[in-house]
């Protein structure tokens, strides 16, 4: 065999080889790619609901509040909402979980687990939907007190109180005092949310207050009847409605007297003199007269 033929023979085995290699690594290559979609597509057929910002006690959920995040399978606990179907049950969505409250607070990135969140009607829920270190209580409600079932859950309220003042057997005086302002409503009838567009009577109202104005609330209705008086959701700015998390206030600020209602009642604002003397009440004007100086009178 001369040398061109062993050359040329040489050649061909160093191609078939480089071939053979190239081929080699080609496929494996592949196989290698398909293998990590597989992967990539398993991961995402696993997610899990992760709190989308820090959301604190009390936070009423939004859909943008929650989003999917890849979850390793074995990692999935069945407490966190994910999208492994359990049982007959449907994989919850970011949407469907709107409405639900926080009861436990939540950091961002950290999964949802189905205890830290209640929804309505559930055990706990008016709870989680308190401001911290206020208090719930319940008054009762008329037609006319209750603004005609025009109250709902989430509306900021004033509180007026109507009684009578008794100075003696014979003189009442009506009075009316504003006693709470910017109160936050929290359910009507049992009810945490508005019931369609559907207006109804409520017979009664849970209102959010501070401990000291529950302590007064409590005692309201021994004093005399209550009303509501509903706060405009677009308040002036600088106003106690223009921030939605201002707190309420609980101290009277302002009074309304019968006499400022009608001409025919007497005036409670009357100082007395010292002495003996009789009141003399002249439509809505009342003086007092010292008998002293009336009996000087009769001697003169």
């Amino acid at each position: 065999m001369n040398p061109k033929s062993l050359i040329l023979i040489l050649l061909a085995a160093v191609g078939v080889f480089a071939v053979v290699i190239l081929t080699r690594s080609y496929l494996g290559g592949l196989e290698n790619s398909q293998t990590a979609q597989v992967a990539v597509k398993q991961i995402d057929a696993s997610k899990v609901m992760i709190a989308a910002r820090d959301l604190r006690v009390g936070t009423i959920v939004k859909p943008e509040d929650l989003t999917w995040q890849a979850w390793p399978e074995g990692g999935i606990n069945d407490a966190y909402y994910s999208s492994r179907k359990r049982g007959d049950e449907t994989p919850a969505t970011p949407k469907g979980l709107a409405g639900k409250v926080v009861r436990s607070p939540l950091t961002a990135g950290e999964p949802v687990t189905r205890s830290s969140l209640v929804s309505q009607g559930e055990r706990g829920f008016l709870a989680a939907i308190l401001t911290p270190g206020m208090r719930a209580i319940t008054v009762q409600l008329s037609p006319t007190s209750g603004i005609g079932g025009f109250v709902f859950p989430g509306d900021r309220v004033d509180v007026i109180l109507t009684h009578a003042v008794e100075k003696s057997r014979t003189e009442r005086f009506n009075i009316a005092e504003t006693v709470f302002q910017n109160v936050r409503v929290l359910g009507v009838d049992q009810r945490t949310a508005a019931v369609g567009d559907e207006v109804r009577i409520a017979k009664t109202a849970t209102l959010e207050v501070t401990p000291k104005m529950a302590e007064k609330v409590a005692m309201l209705e021994s004093i005399g009847s209550l009303s509501l008086s509903l706060r405009s959701l677009a308040s002036e700015e600088g106003t106690l409605a223009a921030n939605p998390d201002s707190p309420p206030v609980g101290d009277t600020l302002s009074h309304t007297m019968g006499n400022e209602v009608s001409k025919f009642l007497p005036s409670l604002e009357v100082k007395e003199k010292n002495g003996e003397a009789v009141r003399v009440t002249r439509g809505n004007s009342s003086t007092f007269v010292s008998l002293e100086a009336q009996q000087e009178d009769d001697k003169k």
